[in-house]
């Protein structure tokens, strides 16, 4: 149960516009009514059976090879098969799959999208669709082009920030091992989310078990040496029968807290919209 302390903090953090929303795969998969490929391991999934159909000589023995990868749930088989099928692809089928997977994600059911918008603060996104764009009019705005991002961060403009890439800039997309290590190496971004980790407080939106990717764990792992004492907190958004698993995913110097939106996923846009109307009420008299 999430106790009335955390949720009156992170209310007051949305009111005062101190918050930057992370959109997850969640948002997607719920936006799209659990397609396939709104999720990460589904895509690879998708792209490994794509290279099978399309790139010579790729046998059936390789796919059972990524499928067991993606079967184990171990993070390095994940990157390890995510960099397989990057590899694979020719550019051309690459940008192709990648239009027709991700690409052609629609919003079937766009209230968490809408009401992550409704908060007035910035958005950032881990995923390659546009599935929060196609539902709330926004543009997006990729990592490639620092600029965009730092104006959007700012204020002076409204956008989607893409941090692992967007699907209409296929060399953008960080997807295997090779493609986070350029990211991590890319200065920019990592001093513009080390900025956002100290100044605002990150809310975590449709990230179930795990937030463990290099990029993001490298952020977190950065913020206990540089914050471990901060009296600012950030959350995650969690259902209630994973809530207390996902806490102890972050030993208290993450300053992240799981809080519960309610028994199952259809609960989140609820959730959102009674945060969004508390956030825009006007302050009490004293």
């Amino acid at each position: 149960m999430t106790t009335d302390v955390l949720l009156s903090d992170l209310q007051g953090i949305l009111a005062r516009k101190q918050a930057v929303i992370v959109a997850g795969a969640g948002v997607s998969i719920g936006a799209t009514n659990r397609a396939e490929t709104a999720s990460w391991v589904g895509l690879i999934r998708h792209g490994a059976r794509r290279a099978v159909e399309v790139v010579p000589g790729t046998t059936p023995k390789w796919l059972e090879i990524i499928e067991a990868e993606l079967d184990s749930g171990d993070l390095d088989n994940l990157l390890s098969a995510a960099q397989k099928v990057s590899k694979k692809l020719p550019a051309g089928e690459y940008a192709r799959w990648l239009r027709e997977s991700v690409g052609a994600l629609r919003p079937s059911n766009p209230a968490v999208p809408a009401a992550l918008a409704a908060f007035g603060v910035p958005i950032l996104t881990t995923n390659y669709d546009d599935i929060i764009e196609r539902a709330t009019g926004l543009p997006a705005v990729n990592w490639t082009r620092p600029a965009g991002v730092e104006a959007v961060l700012r204020g002076d403009e409204r956008g989607v920030i893409h941090v692992h890439g967007h699907w209409q800039e296929p060399e953008s997309v960080v997807l295997g091992i090779s493609s986070y290590e350029e990211i991590l190496r890319y200065p920019p971004i990592q001093a513009l989310l080390q900025a956002l980790r100290a100044t605002r407080s990150l809310v975590f939106v449709g990230y179930g078990k795990g937030l463990a990717d290099p990029n993001f764990g490298a952020l977190l792992a950065w913020a206990r040496r540089a914050f471990s004492g901060s009296e600012y907190r950030h959350f995650r958004l969690v259902l209630e029968s994973e809530r207390e698993e996902i806490q102890r995913e972050h030993p208290p110097e993450d300053r992240v807290f799981a809080i519960s939106y309610g028994t199952n996923h259809a609960d989140l846009a609820g959730f959102l919209g009674g945060l969004a109307g508390a956030a825009l009420q006007p302050p009490q008299e004293p």
